[in-house]
């Protein structure tokens, strides 16, 4: 990355080029800070600042926030923007994210072409704004708004973003657009820092605070967000950024943003076909049965766990509401109705004639396709749902699972969220581990991948071999053992696991010659 500057009579051009890795790095914030020196030196009345879509990070590099950035940091070249004599314009083209958008916050003006948009998506990676987002934006835009646009990562077109005060015009050519403002207006423009901030409302706040937890469980940064904000209201504009300096430095290296740098850095390795953050519906997933040998033996291990909770004690929207808290986008019983409970069912049938034995069967789901209780699709399945589109807890549903324990002579069990949870993340993480025994072609990796993109895996937890990981193959092993004294077909503990338990190694370790 460069910044390069260039002049034509009172107008001064600061351009920022090169490919974006690490683009906030120190090329770029020395480069900055000699243009605000150089723009005052040369007397200029106004700066044009292009090529903000260039800065944003793209984390190709894992290890992006592991050591401290050398000086001068990107939070005091920005101040030195904003109270800079020479007053700077911000061209906004293209998409302009983080680092880049912060830089326009800091500027005078920012006029933003039609197809443009304008984000900060620092949630995304486990960390709050690092360069002032959290001071400016809510005395641009106010507290709501500003709140919305931080913490759910969300970007804004051009008529959005203008209607909503955070750039002051719309133009095709937003340079030459820059260069007609009209200098008596260009000077009254108030920077960010100047403007008071929003009242207190914690209304306002503690509705945000309600909506992160019910929407992004588990989460750190969002709610940091909130906090840094809330307190920045009460203190100088100097005093807040230190606040949010404080938290970014808390957070960057912290188990969830390790967690997503490397899930983001894994996805940027995949395929296009794969660059895609929506998680796919369970039935457009194991319809693609070639493609997805390894992911559908995982998929068919999860239900296998979550039926046997089913049968042991427990119910569908017990398990499901146990892994929504983990962080999952849904829980097994919600996705299999959104897919089609007949969709496994065809699949268990294909099993008949090669299923072990010796390994338990639960026929819970079959009695529940016996009753027509097929998914969203016919009204009821696991759940029902009637009319208005939400979904409820069917009595019908718990009464089988009682009712199929008591003809298999089973003492229910009544397992807490930790132990449904436990059971569940073991069973696919061994599950996973055995197909990486099994196939040298695979990478823990691939798995991840797969997890966060087709399983619904929350993406904050790096995948389902990076999350394992965190854990540790001995700690997983140990736990496996006092399982497998349940069942040991079902919780036969992977070779895989033994070994790296052994040696003291990663999952993430094996097969990275491939």
């Amino acid at each position: 990355m460069t910044v390069t500057t260039s002049r034509e009579g009172i107008v001064g051009y600061v351009d920022i080029a090169g490919h974006p890795v690490d683009a906030s790095g120190l090329s770029i914030r020395s480069g900055l800070l000699e243009a605000v020196s150089w723009a005052e030196l040369e007397r200029l009345e106004r700066v044009i600042v292009r090529g903000l879509g260039g800065m944003h990070k793209s984390f190709e590099d894992g290890h992006t926030f592991v050591n401290t950035p050398a000086e001068p940091h990107l939070r005091d070249v920005l101040n030195a923007i904003e109270e800079s004599l020479v007053s700077w314009i911000a061209a906004i083209e293209g998409v302009v994210l983080g680092t880049g958008a912060e830089l326009a916050l800091a500027c005078r003006m920012r006029i933003m072409a039609p197809g443009a948009r304008i984000g900060f998506p620092a949630v995304t990676r486990g960390v709050v704004p690092e360069a002032g987002a959290t001071q400016r934006l809510p005395r641009l835009i106010g507290l709501a708004p500003a709140l919305d646009l931080m913490t759910h990562a969300n970007s804004l077109g051009a008529d959005a973003a203008l209607d909503m005060g955070l750039v002051h015009a719309i133009d095709k050519e937003p340079v030459f657009d820059a260069i007609m403002v009209n200098s008596e207006e260009l000077s009254c423009r108030v920077p960010a820092q100047d403007l008071n901030p929003p009242q207190n409302d914690k209304v306002v706040i503690d509705a945000v605070r309600e909506n992160i937890r019910a929407n992004y469980p588990g989460q750190v940064a969002p709610l940091r967000v909130v906090d840094v904000v809330a307190m920045g209201l009460g203190l100088s504009f100097h005093e807040g950024l230190a606040l949010e300096r404080e938290a970014f430095l808390e957070l960057q290296n912290s188990d969830q943003a390790t967690a997503l740098r490397h899930i983001d850095a894994v996805e940027r390795s995949a395929e296009g076909s794969m660059r895609n953050n929506a998680v796919r519906p369970e039935a457009e997933f194991i319809s693609v049965e070639d493609d997805n040998i390894i992911g559908n033996r995982i998929l068919a291990r999860y239900h296998e766990a979550a039926d046997t909770l089913l049968i042991d004690g427990s119910t569908p929207w017990e398990v499901d509401e146990a892994l929504v808290e983990f962080g999952f986008v849904l829980g097994p019983y919600a996705a299999q109705d959104l897919a089609g409970l007949d969709i496994a069912h065809t699949r268990r049938r294909a099993q008949d004639g090669i299923r072990d034995p010796a390994r338990r069967y639960i026929p819970i789901a079959d009695r529940m396709v016996e009753l027509g209780k097929l998914g969203r699709k016919t009204g009821a399945g696991w759940y029902r749902y009637p009319g208005g589109g939400g979904r409820v807890d069917d009595p019908i549903v718990a009464d089988l699972g009682i009712e199929e324990a008591y003809f298999a002579g089973i003492n229910r069990i009544d397992y807490k969220e930790d132990e449904i949870k436990r059971r569940l993340l073991l069973a696919i993480i061994n599950e996973a581990a055995d197909a990486l025994n099994e196939d040298n072609k695979l990478r823990a990796r691939d798995v991840d991948l797969f997890s966060v993109l087709a399983f619904g895996f929350p993406r904050w937890r790096g995948g389902l071999m990076h999350y394992a990981d965190s854990i540790g193959a001995k700690a997983i092993v140990s736990q496996l053992k006092k399982l497998c004294k349940e069942d040991p077909v079902a919780w036969k503990i992977s070779p895989l696991l033994h070994r790296c338990a052994a040696a003291g190694t990663r999952i993430a370790d094996e097969h990275l010659e491939h």
